[in-house]
């Protein structure tokens, strides 16, 4: 009966013991399978935080490239318009002091109407000159001076106008070159250009403006063409 007994508790030992191992082997298998989950979510919200972040930033500098585009064609065609406008406001200007003077300036109301004329001219020169300068959508382009240093009429100091005997301007060349150029900031270098404008006028009096405009990606040495104007 001892015998018997011994057997049993030995065999009752045996299987508590596999249960025992059982029941710690599906524990561990189930720490290794949420270490596992833990660890892949772990990774997946680094790689989403990390895409996210791309995203983000890339989102800002096409934003500020779209922004950059849209302000440097802004400034661009004001510039074209403005001088358009100058262009042919002294030709009409000229136009009229040319007749005068032809007429000939004999009476005192023939040579107040010239005089007139001229402080008119000189008044919608220099007007064109702040427009130049103090332009709301050139704000940090490089656009302006082209335009200054490449100014359609003959001028001596203080961009005073340089005039014929009969008071008429005088072109400094029949075509010239604008530039307008926006410093790229915060932005792709390869999406960074410039905006060419070729002006031709046939004269003073009848200039006939003729303008053509272009673009060019900024790439090596295209840069300082666009600075130049030697494009």
């Amino acid at each position: 009966m001892t015998d018997v007994l011994f057997t049993a508790d030995k065999k009752l030992e045996e299987v508590q013991q596999r249960f025992i191992q059982k029941t710690r082997s599906f524990h561990e298998k189930q720490n290794d399978q949420r270490g596992s989950i833990t660890l892949m979510g772990a990774s997946l919200t680094l790689i989403f935080s990390f895409l996210f972040m791309y995203l983000a930033l890339k989102m800002k500098v096409e934003l500020k490239e779209a922004h950059y585009r849209k302000d440097t064609y802004l400034c661009f065609q004001s510039l074209n318009v403005e001088t358009q406008s100058y262009i042919d406001s002294m030709a009409k200007f000229n136009w009229a002091l040319r007749s005068l003077y032809i007429a000939g300036l004999i009476t005192p109301k023939a040579k107040a109407a010239f005089k007139a004329i001229k402080v008119a001219r000189d008044v919608n020169h220099f007007l064109y000159l702040k427009n130049l300068l103090k332009n709301k959508y050139c704000k940090g382009i490089n656009g302006p001076l082209s335009y200054l240093k490449n100014f359609p009429f003959k001028t001596i100091q203080a961009f005073f106008l340089q005039t014929n005997p009969d008071a008429t301007t005088i072109l400094r060349s029949p075509k010239w070159k604008t530039v307008v150029y926006k410093k790229p900031q915060g932005i792709r270098e390869e999406k960074a250009f410039c905006l060419l404008t070729e002006f031709e006028a046939e004269g003073p009096l009848n200039p006939n403006l003729k303008i053509k405009t272009f673009e060019y990606a900024i790439k090596g040495f295209s840069k300082l063409k666009c600075l130049s104007g030697f494009l």
